[in-house]
């Protein structure tokens, strides 16, 4: 086949995930108002007054003018990552009257919004998370998008509040975050994903691809630092693990070698890395590297 239609090929297969994209823009938020009542049970914790939505202004009476949704976001306050605290706040913000203007929320339960900047890091967006609900009796959590901090601040969140706290996020790209939710037993209980694409979906994708050409062998070069905007540390290391578990389940011949920004000669580590025993026929490179800069 010639690189046209090869092209063509993988426009199309990328196009099948990007079309939804214009109908959920607001997915998010709209989230929040799909979700059902959802009891955890993880631990017994007595309800907080601050729990309630609607305040009482009095020991009696409970005011509608005085409703709010408390939402914690969790996101890096840095304009270097695709997704940063500013940015998202300000669409949020958009979301909240679109809900109010449509009526899908009554216009007298409001958005308290709590932004924290997690820094991308695991440990800092943990404390953060742990003070929007001890301080701030926070209902909902947005983000973390990056991978590390998400898994942390996931894991625990079905212990916040009385019967926990949902945690809505657009990352959790890996293969972990698509496990089953349905009980405490499970690692991210109180998750829910609204991203499009995952690190599995690219992978089936490019197994796609290799199928089509009936290319079973492939080296992969990464660069074990790269595209630390998309999702923190270690971006395109987790991919290579997402594609290497597909190649796996598919019987697929593969090898990984990490690149780095002191080697100028790639074209001497190509050779190097290859080899006799990974050249032939059906040979399939892969090339993610960082491009940020």
């Amino acid at each position: 086949m010639s690189r046209y239609r090869l092209e063509k090929f993988i426009r199309k297969k990328l196009l099948n995930f990007v079309k939804v994209s214009r109908r959920i823009v607001l997915w998010p938020l709209l989230s929040l108002l799909l979700i059902k009542v959802v009891i955890a049970g993880c631990r017994y914790e007595p309800s907080r007054a601050c729990e309630a939505i609607c305040q009482p202004q009095n020991t009696t009476k409970v005011e509608l003018s005085n409703c709010y949704i408390r939402a914690l976001i969790l996101l890096p306050d840095n304009g270097t990552y695709l997704v940063s605290l500013e940015q998202t706040l300000a669409v949020l913000q958009v979301a909240e009257e679109y809900v109010h203007r449509t009526e899908l929320l009554p216009n007298y339960i409001k958005f308290n919004w709590l932004p924290q900047d997690d820094k991308c890091e695991a440990s800092y967006a943990v404390f953060k998370a742990m003070d929007g609900i001890t301080k701030n009796c926070a209902h909902v959590i947005f983000g973390p998008v990056c991978d590390y901090p998400l898994a942390s601040v996931a894991r625990i969140t079905k212990y916040f509040n009385s019967h926990g706290t949902p945690l809505i996020s657009i990352g959790g790209s890996t293969y972990d975050f698509e496990q089953k939710k349905t009980d405490c037993g499970d690692e991210f209980y109180m998750l829910l994903r609204t991203g499009l694409l995952s690190f599995e979906s690219i992978s089936k994708l490019t197994i796609s691809v290799m199928k089509s050409y009936n290319w079973s062998r492939s080296i992969l070069f990464y660069d074990r630092n790269g595209q630390q905007q998309v999702s923190g540390l270690h971006t395109c290391f987790l991919m290579m693990t997402s594609l290497g578990k597909q190649m796996r389940n598919e019987n697929m011949t593969f090898s990984q070698h990490a690149i780095y920004e002191r080697v100028q000669n790639r074209s001497e580590e190509m050779k190097r890395e290859i080899g006799n025993k990974n050249s032939g026929k059906f040979l399939f490179f892969i090339f993610f590297l960082n491009i940020s800069g």
